[in-house]
């Protein structure tokens, strides 16, 4: 897995004070720092390499801006078209070192630099206020929609902060997503069992085409150990499943794997998912990875205008390894992530009525592995 090293830091003259820069800067204090002054041009100082790979180039600067808008929202794959779990995002870090060829950010973000809302603390203040108003609900809140919530957190230490801050909510846990194996620097934290680290998990042959850069297979199994170990909640999510010849088997033993290394006893939920994306990914992961096979399936343009395999291909897909999960451990709440309650029924053994349903129940996944699931 790579190691991140920045060729310059670019910081908005809002907060260059502020407490996060200050340690990011201290980290890489031999690496070019440049306040931007006001009304400079962010294009004109990037000076990105206009040759094949500008995106993987823009990933050499570290931006650290103020953050005017809203980093505390609902997901928002959030649709009454879908059965959604009333998640909530916490936007810091904006791209990821990772390099997975079916990442949606190669075509969403408008920069390819990675940036990083260094306001922290203004930000921690209103999401404390946000949830406040609301004390009667447990919001599931993640870090990994624009970012990998683990991948630069040696470097940025961003998730120590937020687990202390999380430990002292009494209705809010924080969930950080990861393809890393970054966490020996928060297996001392006292996160009072309010933080969870979740996995996102491929076969192994899947790793090595598509997901580069990522940690392998064993050493994300390894970290879920140290986590565990350490007294953190687990989760797992298996997405996006890729339809590739032989998956059939190769994802049963994908979860044969999991429960050989970790304890169900530890997960809280767990979700499944199909390839999903806009057809405007299909040309840059031609460009940019010509030996991707992500696109040989039998895919679709579906009426959310995004790229799916069939319908008959995702229940399949997913009955088989809901099967596999049920067989392991049943206790264990499992979900789909982003697709229509047609593709639940006569694949999942239960379908929710609605989001809160379903929300509810792996609000209970989270809460009883407070007692150790027996």
């Amino acid at each position: 897995m790579l190691n991140y090293r920045p060729e310059r830091i670019l910081i908005d003259p809002e907060v260059k004070n502020s407490k996060l820069t200050r340690e990011i800067c201290d980290r890489f204090s031999d690496v070019p720092q440049l306040i931007l002054e006001n009304g400079v041009e962010q294009h004109k100082t990037l000076g990105l390499d206009p040759g094949r790979n500008p995106l993987t180039q823009g990933k050499k600067t570290l931006h650290l801006k103020y953050f005017q808008g809203h980093s505390f929202k609902s997901c928002p794959g959030f649709s009454q078209d879908t059965l959604c779990c009333n998640y909530y995002t916490l936007d810091l870090v904006e791209n990821c070192p990772f390099e997975c060829t079916y990442c949606i950010l190669q075509a969403f973000l408008n920069k390819p630099l990675i940036t990083v809302h260094a306001n922290l603390e203004e930000i921690l203040e209103n999401l404390s206020h946000q949830i406040s108003l609301r004390p009667g609900q447990l919001f599931r809140v993640g870090t990994g929609e624009h970012s990998d919530s683990l991948a630069l957190d040696p470097y940025l230490r961003i998730s120590p902060h937020l687990i202390r801050f999380f430990s002292n909510l009494p209705n809010a846990v924080l969930e950080l997503k990861t393809k890393s194996d970054h966490v020996d620097h928060l297996l001392d934290l006292p996160h009072g069992g309010k933080t969870v680290i979740a996995w996102s998990l491929n076969p192994e042959i899947v790793i090595e085409q598509e997901e580069h850069k990522t940690a392998r297979l064993e050493e994300r199994l390894q970290a879920a150990r140290k986590a565990s170990d350490a007294g953190y909640k687990l989760a797992f999510h298996f997405d996006p499943m890729l339809h590739f010849p032989g998956w059939e088997k190769e994802y049963p033993r994908l979860v044969k794997r999991l429960f050989d290394s970790v304890s169900p006893e530890r997960i809280a939920w767990i979700s499944m998912g199909t390839l999903r994306c806009l057809p405007m990914l299909k040309p840059i992961v031609e460009d940019r990875f010509p030996s991707s096979r992500i696109f040989l399936g039998e895919l679709y343009q579906s009426d959310d205008g995004k790229l799916r395999y069939l319908k008959n291909i995702r229940q399949q897909m997913i009955r088989l390894l809901q099967q596999e999960l049920t067989k392991y451990a049943p206790e264990i709440p499992n979900y789909i992530c982003m697709d229509k309650p047609a593709v639940w029924k006569n694949t999942m053994p239960f379908l929710p009525a609605n989001h809160d349903e379903l929300e509810a129940r792996l609000e209970n996944g989270f809460l009883q592995t407070e007692t150790e699931r027996v």
